[in-house]
């Protein structure tokens, strides 16, 4: 529906200016033909194949930010309200947030000033709603547009009498209380005439002229299905701008194909009956009323005797160029934005270009409060949650700085914080000012000063301060991909610290090194190709006659009251997730089906041990993961001493069942392992330093990286060390090349070299640079 309203906008706006411009110039029939383009783009809901200049090429960004504004939220039907002071958790609640009280139903919602928690029976994204106010008018328009038609036919069957007229083949009526002769009916068109019309067989003979030319042009079929149109998108307000300047261009058209083939004077003669029959009306004619009715507005019926009087014969190659340009306008309108993939790759961000994003401008060591401009949602800078982006516990003014004349030890005293059981963050006006100048071009006072009334604030020293003992800094986000259009660059990155999905966040290049936020957004799982290096692959290995992945089975052993120390774990679904000590020495992994404190310390009842660790560094040994193959769950991390060959570190990714039992997804070996996108596809794979796990057609496969490369002959690849880049999706292998074999007079002697390669995955091969 967006893309339909976007596009059948600009479609209207270009025959709009095209009918002004060559208005006098082309035929009406032409003219009036063109509004098909838009009869079809508003009625047919498709989109031919993607081309460069479709118009939803445009302003791209802002059709995400309109799609991802339609997902949120809308709470309605509320059922109660409850003081904000009264409910504990709602102090840590956001406004505008739900609020957690432990009811199993409702959404308790924190108004906005947070003072009020508003308790709503259900929610709908604002697509929903706004569907729902489509489908009710929707309703609404088409009942009055078939109640007008149908009390017009109505009134026409009620005082109508046949009217013979010799050669006509359409029924011809006489209405005593019609105003305007017409022509009415969808598939039994019929003639109704006025008491004026017959008084003068001159005029009779126009009239019938008139309407029959109406009939010929199918026009009761279009004034349908213009009616429909409106009908459908009765909120559209160029639909209804189209819909009154279709039927003036119907008129138009119809009284130019009338009189086509009469001479000076008898053109003069019509226009006579014209403006005899015609009623001038300061309003346009309901547009909802299907008949084909002689009521003009005083600047229509100017137009119309001006062309019937002056008729001139259109120039062919204008003609000609107004319908290559309304082609022009449907080739943009009717077509689809060019492929998403095709699009991004060639604005794709270079693995350097990421790492750049990820460890320079974002992250790093010690606070960086360019993360704090991820802490809230909006789409243009103006939005900021002023209050998520400057209350952040890291304390962006250090207890050195002197502000003015009172350092912050004064301030303290001052504004009796001295007592205060947290420390406080405390901002000058000209502090934020400088911050949000920097970082987005604005000042404090040209933002809508989102959430700023959060801050106490004291006059006197001109200082915003908040009292907390906690932190909205998340230290770390990863970037798992970009775009560039122009000088907008739009960053990709699933939110792990809010846990609400993904989002993009938009930086505007100033082109003089440094960048400023326009956007931060909710947005779909991106799809962006990977960029490749610009050579071609030095050699390609085919995927395609591996075997399916066959997981290690998993065995599980009942345990009970054995834990002698409880380390890291995680609720999956039902279950809880942990590893333990146990009492017998070892270290386990287990699903815990039932857990209490024993009387000498917590203990552990019931689990099944599906692992046994040979030893444990810590809790990152034990982590969540998603969306892997479509599943979550935990993946285990340990390190195995073998005596003949050191030690290998083991990646274990299990799901599990709904009744806790362990499924072993994939177990990848080497000095790292993580989940991304390879290929730019928006199908996760699990990639680890020798290991590449994929699924194709819902088969899980394995492409042993250090087996592939050694049994390709053209390479001969002996492997030595391998690691991950995960802004450029490659693994970067260290290896010995094998040159060939040289007899001298002592043996043979084998030649190696020593050479570095980048392995890329695109889906189907393993390229190798």
């Amino acid at each position: 529906m967006k893309e339909i309203f976007i596009t059948s906008s600009v479609l209207i706006l270009a025959l709009l200016l095209l009918r002004f411009c060559f208005r006098n110039f082309i035929s009406q029939r032409v003219q009036y033909a063109l509004w098909l383009l838009v009869v079809l783009r508003l009625l047919i809901p498709v989109e031919l194949p993607g081309f460069s200049l479709s118009v939803l090429n445009f302003g791209q960004q802002t059709q995400k930010a309109v799609s991802n504004t339609l997902e949120q939220n809308v709470y309605l039907l509320p059922i109660g309200e409850t003081p904000a002071s009264e409910l504990p958790s709602a102090q840590s609640t956001a406004p505008g947030e739900p609020v957690e009280t432990g009811d199993s139903f409702g959404y308790p919602i924190l108004s906005q000033d947070g003072q009020i928690v508003t308790k709503y029976a259900t929610h709908a994204t604002l697509s929903q709603v706004l569907g729902w106010v489509w489908k009710v008018g929707m309703v609404l328009t088409a009942l009055f547009f078939l109640s007008v038609n149908l009390m017009f036919w109505k009134k026409l069957r009620q005082n109508r009498t046949p009217y013979p007229v010799e050669g006509c083949t359409l029924p011809v009526y006489l209405c005593e209380n019609l105003h305007t002769p017409c022509l009415f009916g969808l598939f039994f068109p019929a003639i109704y005439l006025t008491p004026e019309v017959i008084s003068s067989p001159q005029r009779l003979e126009h009239v019938l002229l008139h309407e029959k030319t109406h009939a010929r042009h199918l026009d009761p079929m279009w004034s349908v299905l213009r009616c429909v149109c409106l009908s459908v998108y009765w909120f559209h307000p160029l639909v209804w701008v189209a819909a009154v300047v279709s039927r003036t261009d119907c008129e138009l058209a119809c009284d130019e194909g009338a009189v086509c083939k009469l001479n000076h004077q008898e053109r003069l003669e019509y226009g006579h009956t014209l403006l005899a029959l015609i009623q001038v009306k300061h309003t346009p004619t309901n547009p909802l009323l299907t008949a084909t009715t002689m009521n003009a507005g005083k600047k229509q019926l100017k137009d119309r005797l001006t062309h019937i009087a002056h008729r001139s014969k259109p120039a062919l190659t204008t003609g000609l160029a107004v319908v290559l340009l309304a082609g022009l306008a449907g080739a943009c309108t009717f077509t689809a934005p060019q492929e998403e993939h095709s699009q991004k790759s060639s604005g794709s961000l270079t693995g350097e270009e990421l790492r750049y994003f990820n460890e320079e401008f974002f992250n790093g060591d010690g606070f960086n409060l360019r993360n704090q401009f991820l802490s809230s949602l909006y789409e243009n800078p103006k939005e900021i949650d002023l209050f998520e982006l400057f209350y952040n516990g890291d304390g962006i003014a250090d207890d050195t700085q002197e502000w003015g004349t009172l350092s912050f030890e004064a301030l303290d005293s001052v504004l009796g914080l001295e007592d205060a059981p947290c420390p406080a963050t405390l901002l000058t006006q000209s502090q934020m000012d400088a911050i949000l100048s920097e970082s987005t071009g604005l000042l404090l006072e040209e933002t809508n000063q989102e959430n700023l009334s959060l801050f106490q604030y004291d006059e006197s020293n001109q200082i915003y301060y908040y009292v907390h003992g906690d932190t909205n800094y998340r230290s770390f986000v990863y970037l798992s991909a970009g775009t560039r259009e122009g000088d907008q660059i739009s960053l990709y990155y699933l939110d792990e610290f809010y846990g609400d999905g993904w989002k993009c966040v938009t930086l505007q290049d100033m082109g003089d090194g440094s960048y400023q936020f326009r956007s931060n957004v909710l947005c779909e799982k991106p799809s962006i190709a990977t960029v490749y290096p610009d050579e071609e692959p030095e050699y390609t290995i085919p995927l395609h006659n591996l075997t399916p992945y066959e997981t290690p089975v998993v065995t599980v052993e009942p345990h009970t009251d054995d834990c002698e120390e409880r380390l890291g774990g995680y609720t999956i679904g039902e279950h809880s997730v942990r590893l333990y000590r146990s009492t017998d020495g070892n270290v386990y992994a287990a699903v815990v089906y039932n857990e209490a404190a024993g009387a000498d310390g917590m203990a552990v009842w019931d689990v099944g041990c599906f692992l046994t660790l040979p030893a444990v560094e810590g809790y990152d040994t034990i982590s969540f993961f998603s969306d892997l193959f479509g599943q979550s769950g935990i993946v285990i991390r340990y390190t195995q001493e073998w005596e003949d060959s050191g030690s290998t570190t083991y990646h274990n990714y299990y799901t599990f069942t709904e009744d806790g039992i362990p499924i072993l997804l994939a177990q990848v070996y080497g000095t790292d392992s993580q989940i991304i996108d390879l290929n730019g596809d928006g199908t996760n794979e699990l990639v680890g330093t020798e290991q590449i796990f994929f699924q194709r057609d819902g088969q899980v496969y394995e492409a042993n990286l250090q087996e592939l490369l050694h049994a390709c002959q053209s390479i001969s690849v002996f492997w030595r060390s391998a690691q991950l880049d995960p802004y450029s999706k490659a693994i970067l292998v260290n290896g010995l090349r094998y040159d060939g074999t040289e007899q001298t007079e002592d043996g043979f002697y084998q030649h190696y070299t020593d050479d570095r390669y980048q392995l890329y995955f695109d889906g189907d091969a393993i390229r190798i640079y």
